[in-house]
């Protein structure tokens, strides 16, 4: 699945009216209320791997001319280049000032390396790829991956993009903490779980549009002739569901999984929700669904 652009409210070009240095200010400010409030992990990310799954192997150096507000990176060599695997915040604020701070003051300018992970752009002219860049502008500084950075710094999370599906296990580790901690993007967009949700949360799941992350146990699984469908509760106008379109089981088939495996388990999904008929997320790929813990409930 593609993803638009990463904008906000009506479009992000309407933030372009503003003189970039008076922007880069508000945007320091910003940045330095995420750092005050708390919401900045200290923990220093791994070293991005030399060979395996994300790893610099097939990477290649670049520098980077400028960062977008639609949190695009524009290469010298006239590449534009966006971070698969990544959903960046999208709503006005403090969390989306701090994204656009961190990674202008870190990577403008910069060398990097990357390594695209499509053969050609999207529709929007973005080449998917995975980054690596210098931690610090100290001497021998290690590379790391940017995406790993960002998500455990809580200014972005991942996203199951099939292009980055190699850097995964990495990205889903690197959020653990902010999740757990609900720091940035997990303040402001919290994963939702169905097993806690107060009555009030329903009623804002049911108004909610776009991204999303749910999480719940599979209380039943339902089927027609065109899709199968997990109920994470027994209301179905009010408790979420997960669609696996007909057309994609043999995705799902080929890595072991069939839906009816999933009674039971508590799982977490993360894509668009639709709400016309109860809140439900669509996936198209085992991506898109992680199985948290092994514990089996009737």
């Amino acid at each position: 699945m593609e993803h638009p652009p990463a904008r906000s409210g009506v479009g992000s070009t309407k933030r372009r009216s503003a003189p970039r240095k008076l922007r880069g200010a508000f945007r320091v400010l910003a940045f330095s209320a995420f750092l005050g409030s708390g919401a900045a992990l200290a923990q220093s990310p791994p070293n991005a791997p030399e060979a395996g799954p994300c790893s610099l192997a097939a990477a290649e150096p670049a520098t980077i001319a400028r960062i977008s507000d639609d949190f695009d990176f524009h290469l010298v060599d006239g590449r534009r280049t966006m971070l698969a695997g990544l959903e960046f915040p999208t709503a006005q604020g403090v969390t989306r000032d701090a994204a656009l701070t961190r990674l202008i003051a870190w990577l403008e300018g910069a060398q990097v390396f990357v390594e695209p992970l499509a053969a050609a752009p999207d529709r929007w002219g973005r080449l998917p790829v995975q980054m690596s860049a210098a931690s610090s502008d100290e001497p021998g500084a290690p590379l790391v991956s940017v995406g790993v950075v960002m998500i455990g710094e809580g200014l972005g999370r991942y996203r199951p993009d099939l292009a980055a599906a190699s850097c995964a296990k990495a990205y889903l580790a690197a959020e653990t903490l902010p999740r757990a901690r609900r720091i940035g993007v997990w303040a402001d967009d919290p994963e939702i779980d169905e097993s806690k949700a107060s009555e009030a949360t329903f009623a804002a799941l049911a108004q909610k549009k776009g991204m999303a992350a749910l999480s719940g146990r599979v209380a039943s699984v339902g089927e027609t002739t065109t899709a199968y469908y997990l109920n994470l509760g027994k209301n179905r106008g009010r408790d979420a569901t997960v669609v696996i379109s007909r057309k994609n089981l043999p995705i799902f088939l080929a890595q072991g999984w069939t839906p009816r495996s999933l009674l039971g388990r508590r799982i977490r999904v993360r894509g668009l929700i639709e709400t016309n008929s109860g809140p439900r997320i669509e996936i198209s790929s085992p991506a898109e669904i992680e199985l948290l813990g092994d514990a089996f409930e009737d």
